[in-house]
Parts: C-alpha cells; structure tokens; sequence
C-alpha cells in the first residue's frame, strides 16, 4: 500500500512519528473523534494533471502536524484528505462529504482555481471556516471574496505583477512573446503579466496558448524560433511545465531564449526535480523560494524527509498548518469561535515559511513577499535562487 492509497479517503489519527505514523494505516477507521479532538479536512488533487501537486501539498501538512505531535491549542488533531482529481465538480463533491458527513471543523486545500472558485459558494453557504492553500484565482480575493475564507497564498496577479515589473526593468522593453496554458489561470497570469509590462512601457508581441495536457509543443516552439524573442514569459504548471520545459531544450531554445515565468512553471519538487539543467537560466516570480530566509531551515528539513528541496505545493501544505495553528491558538482552540478567530488572525501576521503574512480585511487575501527566483547550478542541483524581492505584495482587492 502507498502512501497516497493510505491516506486519501482515510482518516488519520496522526501519531508523533513516521513510524506510528506508518503503524496506524491498517487501523479502522474511526466513526467520530475523540472528545476534545478536532478535524481538519484538506482537498486536494492526488490524481489527474496535478497528482505530483497534491501529494506535495498532503505530505507538508502531514510534516508540521507531525511536528506539533499532532496537537494545537491542546486539541488532538484528525486530518481528512480527499482528492478532487483537479475537477470543480468533484472539488465540490468533496468539501460538501468533508462539511455534511465527516463534520469537519476546518476546510482546506485546493490546487485549482477552477476547483477553488467552484467551492466558494459551498463553504460559504455552510460558514465552514476555510483556508485555501494554493489555489489562487484573483476572484476570491475580489468579487467572490467571502467571510470565513481565508487564503494563506498568493493571487495570481501577485505574480504576474511582479513578473511584468521585472521583465520590463530588468530584461527588455521590447521583444516578449508569451504562451500559456489555455485554461483560467494561464489566461490570468499571462493577462496579468501583459497588463503590468505594457503600462511599465513594455511592447508584448505574439501569444500563444497551448490546450492544458498539451504533448507536443512542436508547432509552438517553431513559431517561437521563427520569431526569435529577446524573451518569453510563460505559465504552465506540474506535467505540462515539464514537457514544454523539455521540448524547449530539445529544440535548442532554453540557451537562446531567456524564460520567464510564475512559479509554477520552475517549481522545484515537482518541475525542477524531473528535467534538471533544462531549467537552468529561467526566472520566475513565487510566493515560495526553497533559499528564501524564512525557508532555508524547512528546507533542509524537508530534503531531510523527502529527498527533494520544497517546490510550492510541499510548502503550501506546511504554511497552512501553520496558519491554522496560530489562528486556533489566539482563541484557545476554541474554533467555534469563529468572529473571534477571524478578528485575531486579522489582527496580527503570522511567521511562516513563505515568510512574514498579514491577511487583508477586505477579502482575508494573504499579503506576501514575492521573490525573483533565477535557476542555477548547487551542490543540491539546479535550485531557485532568490535574486530580489517584493516585499508585501497586495492584491488590488475588491476595487479592482
């Protein structure tokens, strides 16, 4: 049995170590928690395009719970994970068996913005106290902002801003091509990014878009060599960064033509890790940096625990642990505290690995560093590298 098989649809009573840990897997599962415990529900993606994502993002949580002995504010903790398979209705299926039937106190996850975006209406319906690990659309920190959802990342706009500003001090003015996956949140980040290089005085020249679970990217890499840009700003995410990562190297694009893009598409644990030197040279705007300060001793630990530096998700995973412990302990653990809980975590940031959050009151939208991560060479392997930094980036909020 895998450790994906164990956990997804499982409840776990988490145990102080990897070996109680793995001990527990065959137990029953358990039909209520135990008097005083608490139950945290994560959705998140362990099969379709984002499965490597997703198990990231579970295996993170897992690693701080572990780390806190599986227990906040004095309350033993049980955490629920469900795969939505990266689909919105099978997101909202999820959240409402997590809310309905296994009464969980607390909601969270999410890799899609599809998915996130779809179950917005379901937990606010249920004011079920929320935390959206990754799933970033600009929408829920604008129009569909709600009360009770708080998101411990970043918007998309936070990194296609940034990227527009980089681009345009800090490499041309002139000669950017973009391509994107063609789904909601390629179409936003390269919008994103479009709209902040060109107002900098930037010139953007073609744009290409791929379907999501594009294999061959032949036709675009040859428009790309044919028209030779100065530079590329691209978003792509978890199998579909790989390939289009690889086939740039194949067709003797990386070294010629400078890449820059949201973190995604040089995520360390889930992109980097596989195609290696072929990331070499790329830039990327992230929430996340393995070499961040607020990161480095997670980092090690992390390479300690699974082989491999943390990309996004791993770290999303961990940082809304720690969002969840220190909004449950400025209420004493009492969850059903709900304004309280919402008001303190307002009131104060919060030290995660990310760096130093402050969440917005206008939407409950995180407001995070985002770093410029150039790819180079390590002792670790090609590693994100953070050149510079955006402190406290905030997204333009419902007046946008």
């Amino acid at each position: 049995m895998t450790m994906k098989d164990a956990i997804t649809r499982r409840r776990l009573i988490a145990a102080g170590g990897a070996t109680a840990f793995a001990g527990m897997l065959g137990a029953p599962l358990i039909a209520k928690a135990a008097n005083g415990s608490l139950r945290i529900g994560m959705v998140t993606s362990l099969s379709g395009p984002f499965a490597g994502l997703g198990e990231a993002m579970r295996d993170g949580i897992v690693m701080a719970l572990e780390e806190y002995g599986n227990e906040i504010a004095g309350r033993r903790i049980e955490l629920i994970v469900e795969d939505d398979q990266a689909k919105p209705d099978e997101g909202v299926r999820k959240f409402r068996k997590l809310i309905g039937q296994d009464n969980v106190d607390i909601v969270s996850g999410v890799i899609s913005s599809a998915v996130a975006l779809a179950v917005r209406d379901v937990v606010t319906e249920a004011e079920a106290l929320t935390f959206i690990s990754a799933g970033s659309a600009n929408a829920l920190a604008r129009d569909a902002a709600s009360p009770l959802v708080f998101r411990p990342t970043k918007t998309n706009w936070m990194l296609g801003h940034t990227a527009g500003l980089w681009a345009a001090e800090k490499i041309s003015k002139t000669g950017c091509l973009t391509i994107g996956a063609d789904y909601a949140a390629g179409r936003e980040y390269i919008g994103d990014f479009v709209e902040t290089y060109t107002a900098q005085g930037g010139a953007v020249g073609q744009q290409l878009w791929a379907p999501l679970g594009t294999t061959d990217f032949g036709p675009l890499l040859t428009a790309i060599a044919s028209v030779q840009p100065e530079f590329i700003y691209s978003f792509f995410a978890g199998s579909d960064a790989v390939r289009f990562l690889r086939q740039m190297k194949d067709y003797r694009l990386h070294e010629k033509v400078k890449v820059l893009g949201g973190g995604a598409l040089f995520d360390q644990e889930d992109v980097i890790a596989t195609v290696k030197d072929a990331a070499l040279g790329g830039l990327n705007t992230c929430n996340q940096s393995p070499t961040a300060p607020a990161s480095q001793a997670f980092s090690a630990a992390y390479l300690a625990r699974r082989g491999v530096l943390p990309g996004e998700m791993g770290t999303a995973g961990y940082v809304t642990a720690q969002v969840i412990k220190a909004a449950l302990e400025r209420v004493g653990g009492d969850v059903a505290a709900k304004d309280q809980l919402k008001e303190n975590l307002l009131a104060l940031p919060v030290d995660t690995v990310f760096g130093p959050m402050s969440f917005d009151p206008r939407n409950n939208q995180a407001i995070l560093d985002i770093y410029v991560n150039e790819i180079t060479e390590s002792a670790d392997g090609p590693v994100n590298q953070v050149i510079h930094t955006y402190q406290g980036v905030q997204d333009p909020g419902p007046t946008a």
